[in-house]
C-alpha cells in the first residue's frame, strides 16, 4: 500500500515539475471553464480488454485498474500525448506492487511477464490524453 503511496507522491511531483508556464506558440486559448471537453478527467482511466488486448486511455498523471496479462511477452504502445507530442513516462508494477520496469519509448517490448494481473502508472502533464495498448505474444 505504501508503494502506491509512494508512487503518487512522484506523479505529483513530476507533474509540477513538466507543467509548462506557457502554451507553446499557436496553442490557442484554452475552453472557458465548465465547458465540455472530449476525453476523460484528469487522473482517470479506463481499461478495457478485447481478445486479449489490453487497451488504456487516460488523462494526465494515474494509477491505472488492474489487468491480466498471460505469461510471456506482450507489445506495449504508447501515444503521444496531442498537446506537446511527447509520450507519457509509464511504469509497470505486478500485483504485489512490485515495479517491474519503467517505459520511455512509444513501442516496448514487454519479456518475461509471470502472468497475473498488472496495472501501470502513468506520468504525464494534466492536459495530455493517452492511450496505451498491450498485445500478449
Amino acid at each position: 500500500m505504501t508503494k502506491r503511496l509512494c508512487l503518487a507522491l512522484v506523479l505529483v511531483l513530476s507533474s509540477i515539475a513538466c507543467e509548462p508556464t506557457a502554451p507553446p506558440p499557436g496553442a490557442g486559448t484554452a475552453p472557458p471553464e465548465g465547458s465540455a471537453t472530449a476525453g476523460p478527467a484528469v487522473g482517470t482511466s479506463t481499461v478495457t480488454v478485447t481478445g486479449g488486448v489490453v487497451q488504456i486511455v487516460g488523462a494526465g498523471n494515474g494509477t491505472t485498474d488492474e489487468f491480466e496479462l498471460p505469461a510471456g511477452t506482450a507489445e506495449m504502445n504508447v501515444s503521444t500525448c496531442p498537446s506537446n507530442q511527447v509520450i507519457p513516462f509509464v511504469t509497470l508494477y505486478d500485483a504485489t506492487d512490485t515495479k517491474l520496469g519503467l517505459i520511455v519509448e512509444a513501442t516496448f517490448r514487454v519479456r518475461n511477464l509471470a502472468g497475473g494481473n498488472y496495472y501501470l502508472g502513468v506520468a504525464a502533464n494534466p492536459d495530455c490524453v493517452w492511450t496505451i495498448t498491450l498485445t500478449p505474444n
